[in-house]
């Protein structure tokens, strides 16, 4: 953990808390639930009792599935060297780079899903086509196992929630097999995102 120094945006007035750049899944469930509700960056003023929100770099690991994930807000970067984390043994990891809280919490919810993160990307690119909203942003929400589909929520060049769209098991595990032609930089934090997806596609239309 680390104490940081932070001026309210509301009151302006200083005050202190308490970061943590860490997570593993595992052994931290709680410190998971804080990411997936929003609840690890939000600070609450002791001056105006308003709340606004601190992204922080975070690296979040889960040693069982040997997946780690970096939250490198406003990060420019497609991908970054995983020794920038002076962490040991990531070397055969799967590495991932998120730039948002809500990517953050896809990954998550995809590990906790047993679902490949590339081939959901896929998935995004194909609804979105048919959605016909390139500038829309589509997240994973749920599987439902239950009817063999796979439920996104739709969120508008604005920012605001527009809605859902859901697609069926049977795209994904078509999709699996092109995934399985897209090798990353091993050792490299890489942003696998409907912009990855994208350029993939792209470049493979190409040859």
């Amino acid at each position: 953990m680390q104490e940081a120094k932070l001026t309210c945006p509301h009151c302006h007035q200083e005050l202190k808390h308490t970061l943590h750049p860490f997570v593993d899944l595992a052994k931290q469930p709680k410190q998971k639930l804080a990411i997936l509700t929003d609840s690890l960056f939000s600070v609450t003023c002791p001056s105006c009792a308003k709340q606004f929100t601190v992204l922080h770099e975070l690296l979040v690991v889960d040693e069982k599935q040997q997946i780690a994930l970096l939250l490198a807000p406003q990060s420019e970067v497609r991908e970054l060297d995983g020794s920038v984390t002076g962490k040991q043994g990531l070397e055969s990891y799967t590495l991932r780079l998120v730039t948002t809280a809500a990517g953050l919490k896809e990954k998550i919810l995809l590990l906790d899903s047993n679902l490949d993160d590339r081939t959901i990307e896929l998935c995004k690119l194909y609804l979105t086509m048919y959605l016909e909203k390139p500038a829309c942003q589509l997240y994973f929400a749920e599987h439902q196992e239950h009817a063999n589909k796979l439920l996104f929520t739709v969120i508008n060049d604005e920012g605001a929630l527009e809605g859902s769209i859901e697609c069926e098991d049977a795209l994904y595990e078509q999709l699996c097999e092109t995934t399985d032609q897209f090798l990353l930089k091993q050792g490299f934090f890489t942003a696998v995102d409907q912009i990855w997806a994208y350029e993939r596609i792209k470049n493979n239309a190409d040859q």
